[in-house]
């Protein structure tokens, strides 16, 4: 853009100046918004780590004990035993807005746990004890999901938030400024002019006066 194609009037210069204060306040706001933003990005990307490490732990552990109760029970009964539970659980979805970042939540619906999948037939305490660790594992691992989600959501906003401030560091703002830096010096010009030109025209009206009073 170009600021020889704004009329360098005085309101062009006036209205300049107050989109200069405005787009200022403005990038003040979004440079605050992006610190808050930064600030839950840590917080989420700490939690994430730290929760990471808990699932892994837990995963681990449930695969032990699993081993534990096949070598107990055998496989072909562990395979009887998963054919008699359901292949899918249901989770509940949500959305929550944090600083106006929409974050989806994921939730274990506890209704889609079968609860007493075995019935009354005797199984090794390993394979209960398993059971009762990957439910636990998958609300982790769905917190997990949600954690993830709320990252990559608020990374999006981010890098949304720093193009604004690039843009106006490197458009909107000097478009604005030099703009008002063109006009400034075209009426800066204009009234150096006009003190000449009544410079000129006093001068010669006081000649022509004393020219007059010289004629009488």
């Amino acid at each position: 853009m170009s600021s020889r194609k704004i009329l360098p009037t005085k309101l062009n210069l006036i209205n300049l100046r107050k989109q200069i204060r405005l787009t200022r306040n403005i990038k003040r706001l979004l440079e605050n918004k992006r610190e808050v933003l930064l600030i839950y990005l840590r917080e989420y990307a700490a939690e994430y780590e730290r929760l990471y490490a808990e699932v892994s732990q837990v995963l681990k552990d449930t695969y032990t004990t699993y081993l534990m109760g096949v070598s107990a029970e055998g496989i072909s009964t562990i395979d009887t035993y998963a054919n008699s539970i359901p292949t899918s659980l249901q989770v509940k979805s949500d959305l929550k807005v944090l600083f106006g970042v929409r974050i989806p939540i994921v939730k274990l619906d506890e209704n889609s746990i079968q609860p007493q999948p075995f019935g009354d037939v005797e199984v090794s305490p390993y394979i209960i004890k398993s059971r009762e660790q990957i439910a636990e594992a998958f609300k982790k691992i769905l917190e997990l999901v949600e954690m993830e989600s709320a990252i990559r959501s608020l990374s999006a906003e981010l890098r949304k938030t720093q193009r604004l401030i690039n843009s106006i560091d490197s458009y909107i703002l000097p478009y604005y400024t030099s703009s008002a830096k063109y006009i400034k010096g075209v009426l800066d010009d204009r009234t150096r002019e006009e003190f000449v030109r009544l410079k000129m025209i006093r001068k010669v009206l006081q000649r022509k006066r004393g020219e007059d009073v010289r004629g009488r």
